[in-house]
Parts: structure tokens; sequence; C-alpha cells
């Protein structure tokens, strides 16, 4: 397949032509620094809170985490990378397991396993289908979850974050009028039931294989979209990073950029630096 170099937009961008055995590793291996990038960030703004409640032996493994990241990127280190950030995180999870962000259990089932997959993990496929049927059952759980809730489905949960959620969670507000608070409208439910609908229909396709690029681009955009609703960027690099090893398309320098930057803005926030513009 040969892309013209001259023809715009996203594909001809994110599919610059086929790449080198090499280069495609080293973007495999990028993909994992940054999920490991997406834990460490939160664990480091931690940092100040641990040392002030004199849990000093937690620096040791934040200090793990950050050298686990650059470790990763190199061949002769990838695996050793993998190992320290197995080590660090579970040390760091043991000490702090009743406060440890949910979704920062998702970085504890995919990163260390990849240890188990030699040396080349980057190489392995049986790992990329462990990624795959992993976010797979991890996306059918958030769906059944709300699909027993039932305010996704009946528009309140949307309508709540839009009267009480913060700024950006209150960006679907201008669809519907006052009376919502006493009974969500149309759009409101609409929304609510697309959310259930794409998580069950993402997790079926990762989990009978699909792994054509055009499903990671849209995936990539929807959770990008939802990073920016909730207000947690965080979380959707990690899962976009994982999905960039799942489908064997790696971390390429473009999505890199894009990423990196919104970990440092979730630091702050969305909505606190839009409150703070405006």
């Amino acid at each position: 397949m040969s892309v013209n170099s001259d023809r715009p937009g996203l594909f001809a961008l994110a599919y610059a032509g086929p790449l080198s055995n090499e280069r495609l590793e080293f973007y495999l291996r990028l993909a994992l620094a940054t999920a490991i990038l997406s834990v460490a960030f939160e664990i480091v703004m931690d940092l100040e809170s641990n040392l002030r409640t004199e849990r000093y032996y937690l620096a040791a493994p934040t200090i793990g985490l950050v050298l686990s990241c650059i470790l990763v990127l190199f061949e002769r280190t990838g695996r050793v990378g993998v190992g320290l950030f197995a080590v660090s995180i579970f040390v760091y999870v043991a000490a702090k397991w009743a406060a440890f962000y949910n979704h920062g259990y998702l970085a504890v089932w995919t990163i260390p396993v990849a240890f188990a997959f030699g040396e080349a993990w980057w190489k392995s496929e049986l790992y990329r289908w462990y990624l795959r049927a992993t976010l797979g059952i991890v996306m059918l759980a958030a769906c059944a979850q709300k699909l027993l809730a039932g305010t996704y489905l009946d528009g309140s949960f949307i309508t709540f974050l839009s009267l009480h959620g913060s700024t950006t969670e209150q960006m679907f507000g201008f669809l519907c009028g006052p009376d919502a608070v006493n009974n969500s409208c149309l759009w409101h439910r609409f929304i609510g039931t697309f959310i259930v609908i794409w998580q069950a229909v993402v997790g079926i396709l990762l989990l009978i294989g699909v792994r054509s690029l055009l499903f990671l681009f849209v995936e990539i955009t929807f959770l990008l979209g939802a990073g920016l609703y909730a207000d947690e960027m965080n979380f959707q690099v990690l899962n976009i990073a994982l999905l960039c090893i799942a489908f064997g398309y790696g971390m390429r320098p473009w999505l890199c950029m894009i990423c990196v930057p919104l970990l440092l803005i979730d630091a702050y926030s969305i909505s606190g630096l839009i409150d703070h513009v405006l």
C-alpha cells in the first residue's frame, strides 16, 4: 500500500508508508513508556502529600516508576524497565490500596504482565491479544455497570453533570431547558444511551480481534472526547497507549505530541484552566 505524501487528512498523517521493524518496535516501546508516564505523572503529583504525611518510603517506588518509564524505551533495558515498574507499582499499591485511584488498577493488570512475554515483549502477539482481551472485558464491565445503574439510559446522570458537574461536564447543559432537573430531555438520554452502546460495541470488537486502524483512530477520538468531557485525560492517555500496543501500531510521534501535553494539562484540570482564563 502506498500513500500520496501530498494527500491531506488524518490518514496521510497517521500512515506515512511502511516502517522498518526497528522503528515500529521503538514505537511499541514508546507506547508502553507513555502508559507508564500516565501512571508516574499522577503518582509524582502525590509525592508532596506523601512526604507531608511522613510516608517517606513511597519516594522510592515513585522514583522507580519514573526510571522504568525511561528504561522501557530501549531494547536492552526494556524488560528491566517493566520489572522495575512492576515492583514499584506493587509497593505503592500495597501501601495505598484503599486510596489508589480506580483506573490505576488497569495499569496494574496490563503493564507488569509484559515481563512474562520475554526480553522482547513488544514483539509478542500473545501480549497484544492479552491487552485486547483485558481492555475488551473492561469496556464490557463499564457498560454493564451503566446498564445496572440505569442513570445513563434515562439521561439523569448526564443531566446531573450538566447542572452540578465541573465546567467541562456542563458542556451539554445547553441542550435541555431548566425543566431537565425534573425530567431529563431527549438529548441527554441520547448521549447517555450512546455512551453505553459505544462501550458495548468497542468491548465486543476488541474481544473478537478486530484490529482495523480506522477502528483504532475512531476509538482514540472518542477517548479524547470523553477525557475532555470528564476532565480526566490521564486515564484516556493510558487507554490510548495500551490500545496502540494492542493494535500493533505503536505510539507514533504525532500521537505522542498530543498525549504528553494532555498529561500536563490534566495536572491542573481543563476546568481549572478554563475557569482561570475566564
